[in-house]
C-alpha cells in the first residue's frame, strides 16, 4: 500500500518488477481514495434523501443478483493471471464463457423476478431486479484482455477503467436522488457505472474478440478457477447471508440500517491494492525467502494503516452519524462500530488469500472461508434474534477473527516463518492503536460540539497514533517509520 509493494519485492528482484509494482500499486491507491471518497460522500448525500427502506430494498436485489452472479462464476480470471507465459490464446474462450455466462444470468433474473420479490415479500423489487440483471449483462460483454492489466501490472490504466464506473454510478445516483428521492436512483446509478466501465474496457486496452472456442483450454483453466469458483461460491455466502438473516428476521428497514452500518467500515476495505501483490507474488511464487519477505511487509503494513483506521472508526461513529446522515440512521451506531473491526481484520486475511493463490493453493483460502461461513450459520439466527443488527456484526466479526487467525497460521507455515516472528512483525500497531483509541474516546468529551469539534477529534487521533509509533520505535526498535519512509520514498 503506498506505492509500498515494490519495496516489499525489493529482496533479489529485477528492476522492471519493482518499478511496475510500485506503480501499480500506487494508481491502485488512487483508484481506492476516490472510489471511497465518492462512496462516503455518495452515502451522506443518499442517506439524507432516501428512507432506509429504499436501501433495503436495493440490498434485496442486489443480494438476489449476487446469488446467481456468484454460482455461475468460472475462476478463469484468476486463472489466467497466475498462469505463465502468453495468455493471448486463452482470451477468445474466456470472452465467449463469461459473455454466455452474463446473458444466462440476465435472462434467469427475468423471468424469476416474480419470485425472488414473493421469497422476500417485496413486489417492488420485479423491475429492480430485472434492471439489475441487464446491468450483469452488460459486465459480461467487458473486455477480457483488461486481465493484462493486472498481469502485467499496468495499474493506470485499470484506475482508468475502474475509476469511470465509480464517477457514472456517483453523479448520476446524485442527481437522481434530487429528482426522484425514491430506490430508482440507486439502480440507474448502478446500471450507468456499468455500461460505462464496459465502454471504457474497450478504450484502454485494443482486443476484438473472436467467437473461436476451446474445449481444451476451457478445460485447463477450469482446472485452477475450479478452486476459486467454490471459494466464491463459500464467500458469497460469508458475506450476504448476514444480510439474508436480517431481511428475513428483521425486514426491509432494517436491512436498511443493517446496508448503512456497512458503508463507513467499507473505506477500511483495502483489497483492490493488496490485489496488486497477486501477480507480483506469482512472479516469485518459487522462492519462499522472497514471499515470506513480501508476506510479511505487507502484512505489517495493513496494520499500520488498517488498525488506527478502525479504532478511530469505533470512536467515531455517533458524531459521523448525527452530523452527516442524520439522527434516523442512530439504529446504525453499534453495528457500524462492530463492523469496523471485522473489515479491518478480514482484511489482513486478504493478505493471505492473494498469496495462497499466487502459489497455486487457493483450497486453503477455500477451507477458512467455509470455517467462517459456518460460524455464520450457526449464530446468525440466535443473535439476531436476541440483539437485532448489533447481533448480526457481533457474528460476523467473531467469524472474520476466526478465518484471519487461521489464514495467518497457515500462511506462517508456508512462507517458513517462525510465530513469534509474525506477531512481533504486528503487535505494536496493534496495541497503539488500541491507546490512541481509548484515548481519543475520553479526550473528546473536551472538545467543541460541530464539526469543528469532529475534525478536532480526528486530529487528536492521528497526532497520538503517530507519537505512540514513534516511541514503539525508538524504544523497542519496531521500525515502523523505516518501513513508511521506505515505501514512501519509492514516490518519488
Amino acid at each position: 500500500m503506498l506505492n509500498s509493494i515494490k519495496f516489499f519485492f525489493i529482496a533479489n528482484s529485477s528492476e522492471s518488477l519493482f518499478k511496475k509494482t510500485a506503480k501499480g500499486s500506487f494508481w491502485l491507491l488512487v483508484f481506492r481514495i476516490l472510489d471511497q471518497s465518492f462512496g462516503l460522500i455518495g452515502t451522506i448525500i443518499l442517506a439524507r434523501l432516501l428512507a432506509p427502506s429504499d436501501f433495503g430494498l436495493f440490498g434485496i436485489t442486489l443480494l438476489a443478483v449476487s446469488f446467481l452472479d456468484t454460482f455461475s462464476q468460472t475462476g478463469f480470471q484468476p486463472a489466467l493471471v497466475h498462469k505463465k507465459g502468453d495468455i493471448r490464446p486463452y482470451l477468445d474462450t474466456s470472452f465467449i464463457i463469461q459473455a454466455v455466462r452474463g446473458f444466462l444470468i440476465a435472462l434467469t433474473i427475468f423471468v424469476s423476478a416474480p419470485y425472488i420479490a414473493i421469497f422476500f415479500k417485496v413486489e417492488a423489487a420485479v423491475p429492480i431486479l430485472r434492471i439489475i440483471g441487464f446491468a450483469i449483462f452488460i459486465q459480461g460483454l467487458e473486455n477480457i484482455a483488461t486481465i493484462y492489466l493486472q498481469k502485467e501490472l499496468e495499474f493506470k490504466k485499470y484506475f482508468i477503467y475502474q475509476i469511470s464506473g465509480t464517477f457514472a454510478k456517483f453523479f448520476i445516483s446524485v442527481i437522481l436522488a434530487l429528482i426522484f428521492r425514491n430506490v430508482w436512483a440507486l439502480v440507474i446509478g448502478f446500471l450507468a457505472g456499468t455500461i460505462l466501465r464496459c465502454f471504457v474496457s474497450y478504450v484502454v486496452y485494443f482486443y476484438k474478440p473472436r467467437l473461436i472456442f476451446d474445449f481444451a483450454k476451457a478445460k485447463e483453466l477450469f482446472g485452477y478457477g475450479k478452486w476459486i469458483f467454490g471459494s466464491n461460491i463459500i464467500s458469497f455466502f460469508v458475506t450476504q447471508i448476514d444480510s439474508f438473516f436480517v431481511q428475513k428476521l428483521i425486514g426491509v428497514v432494517g436491512l436498511g440500517f443493517y446496508q448503512i452500518s456497512y458503508k463507513v467500515p467499507s473505506i477500511l476495505n483495502m483489497e483492490i491494492l493488496t490485489a496488486a501483490a497477486f501477480p507480483a507474488y506469482a512472479k516469485i511464487q518459487d522462492d519462499i525467502s522472497k514471499l515470506r519477505d513480501a508476506y510479511l511487509k505487507i502484512t505489517k503494513i495493513s496494520f499500520i494503516i488498517l488498525m488506527p483506521m478502525a479504532g478511530g472508526i469505533f470512536v467515531i461513529a455517533a458524531d459521523f452519524i448525527t452530523l452527516f446522515l442524520g439522527e434516523k440512521w442512530l439504529p446504525s451506531l453499534w453495528p457500524m462500530r462492530i463492523l469496523s473491526l471485522s473489515v479491518s481484520m478480514w482484511m489482513v486475511a486478504v493478505v493471505s488469500n492473494y498469496m495462497f493463490l499466487a502459489i497455486g493453493r487457493p483450497n486453503v483460502t477455500t477451507r477458512w472461508t467455509s470455517i467462517k461461513l459456518l460460524i455464520l450459520l450457526i449464530f446468525l439466527y440466535p443473535f439476531i434474534i436476541k440483539y437485532d443488527i448489533t447481533g448480526a456484526s457481533i457474528v460476523v466479526l467473531a467469524s472474520s477473527l476466526v478465518a484471519t487467525f487461521g489464514l495467518a497460521f497457515e500462511a506462517i507455515k508456508a512462507i517458513k516463518c517462525g510465530f513469534i516472528q509474525f506477531i512481533n512483525n504486528v503487535i505494536f500497531s496493534f496495541i497503539n492503536a488500541l491507546i490512541m483509541a481509548v484515548s481519543v474516546y475520553f479526550l473528546k468529551g473536551y472538545f467543541p460540539d460541530g464539526i469543528l469539534g469532529f475534525l478536532t477529534t480526528v486530529l487528536a487521533g492521528i497526532l497520538i497514533y503517530f507519537f505512540l509509533t514513534l516511541i514503539s520505535d525508538k524504544i523497542f526498535n519496531d521500525k515502523a517509520f523505516l518501513l513508511v519512509k521506505e515505501t514512501v520514498g519509492l514516490l518519488k
